[in-house]
């Protein structure tokens, strides 16, 4: 499968086989240790339950990007992972063009198609489930990072037959914020597209890593903020980005489609680095030190096992779970660990308190508040 395709691809096929798993867990077990790489991960079940079969098919609806990186990818790989494992069929869908009605289009294509799980990932694939999850009941639905919405926002609805798999962006922030500063930087930038919740989350998340860094070390950091507004601000991104690194920003957080390449692109050069969001974003440039980073794979086969294992969604149909630490939903990349001063080792020892709730990161998603960094100088631009 390639991005470049430009049709609506339904492409069946049963998963190739999945890379031995990186974390052996049962089925409700869950290791303390971060997870080492979410795209290796393959659900190990330490007692095998006979899963529903009333479908033997998962549907994948990726949009207009395709599945060959970010979180579309990851998602798509834990779909076959899964399908591989227990014994289904993966099948996967593109939206052909970048419109509402594209991605209407892919939705139904899927859900008529026999599968009887249909997957996708964002807000602008929640935005056409708003409707689509109505067209049959039969077919059930698993969405990733939003929730069914208008497209003015001004309603929301979760049909029985959907389940909404949100994380908690604010805990992966608070490892990269607390990862970037014992590594050595403390004059730091964060950029998002738009200044939506979870952008927000993300952003809360790592001025509080960046301020608990700061108190363990005994220096002040300074974060400048930034919500552009847009997620097609490409020049506006790299000009301001320049002119940060410029002044002596060490590190820069980009949150948001639209932003990434234009921080990569500015800090070339400057001895700057960059720090990414949602998926493994480390193979994109030698200058990305890191990413706060959601572990979509592990996350869709742990929800498709739980739902084919009631024959069903149960309590999750209609709602939302949020997914963090306690269940390895959330990290650091470590397959391509960059930071010197900051060791795997003491990532896992942060990760721990995470995980054990002996850490507490505040969850805000109003760009309007802020957590309280007394270690920490922000500075939120216009």
């Amino acid at each position: 499968m390639t991005a470049a395709l430009c049709s609506l691809l339904a492409v069946s096929l049963c998963a190739c086989s999945a890379a031995p798993s990186s974390s052996s867990s049962g089925a409700q077990a869950v290791e303390e240790s971060p997870l080492v790489d979410d795209s290796l991960y393959v659900y190990d079940v330490e007692e095998e339950v006979a899963l529903s079969r009333q479908g033997s098919t998962v549907a994948f609806v990726a949009d207009t990007a395709g599945t060959e990186t970010g979180p579309d990818a990851a998602l798509w790989r834990g779909v076959q992972a899964f399908a591989d494992t227990f014994g289904y069929t993966a099948q996967l869908y593109q939206a052909e063009e970048d419109s509402l009605a594209a991605r209407e289009s892919a939705l139904r294509t899927a859900a008529q198609s026999g599968a009887a799980m249909v997957v996708c990932r964002g807000d602008e694939m929640a935005t056409a489930l708003y409707s689509v999850q109505n067209d049959d009941p039969s077919v059930s639905f698993l969405l990733f990072d939003a929730e069914p919405h208008t497209e003015d926002y001004t309603a929301y609805q979760t049909a029985s037959n959907t389940s909404c798999v949100m994380f908690s962006e604010e805990q992966a922030g608070y490892l990269a914020g607390y990862a970037v500063v014992i590594d050595g930087r403390t004059k730091l930038g964060f950029v998002g597209a738009e200044a939506m919740p979870d952008t927000v989350r993300y952003c809360t998340g790592f001025l509080q890593g960046v301020d608990a860094a700061a108190q363990s070390q005994g220096v002040q950091a300074s974060v400048e903020v930034w919500y552009v507004g847009s997620e097609n601000a490409g020049d506006v991104v790299t000009q301001r980005m320049g002119e940060w690194y410029g002044s002596g920003v060490q590190a820069v957080m980009a949150a948001g489609e639209g932003t990434l390449q234009e921080c990569i692109d500015a800090a070339q050069g400057t001895g700057a680095v960059v720090i990414g969001t949602d998926w493994d974003c480390t193979d994109s440039d030698s200058v990305v030190l890191t990413s706060a980073m959601k572990n979509y794979s592990s996350e869709v086969q742990h929800a498709l096992y739980e739902y084919f294992k009631t024959g069903g969604w149960g309590s999750n149909g209609g709602s939302t779970v949020r997914v963090e630490a306690s269940e390895n939903a959330v990290g650091l990349p470590q397959v391509n660990w960059r930071m010197t001063d900051f060791t795997q080792r003491e990532y896992e020892k942060i990760y721990k308190n995470l995980h054990d709730s002996v850490t507490k990161v505040e969850r805000l998603s109003d760009a309007s508040s802020l957590p309280e960094t007394p270690n920490v100088a922000v500075d939120v631009l216009g």
